[in-house]
């Protein structure tokens, strides 16, 4: 799960799950039109899969570029 509401996401215990830090809502993966920082969005989201974590664990991440 990517998330921008983490006081409620943390709510549905997702399996895993980070929070893109400083994003807008609505703009969960970054800004329209910045494939840069939505791949990274996207690649982070992914490098979560294969990580065993404690359901409702959130992790934080920063993108300078954004």
């Amino acid at each position: 799960m990517i998330t921008l509401d983490v006081e409620q996401s943390s709510l549905m215990r997702p399996p895993r799950a980070i929070h893109p830090k400083g994003f807008e809502f609505g703009h969960s993966l970054g800004k329209p039109n910045d494939k840069q920082t939505q791949m990274k969005v996207l690649q982070a989201a992914l490098l979560e899969l294969p990580e065993r974590q404690e359901p409702g664990n959130i992790h934080e991440t920063n993108f300078p570029s954004y």
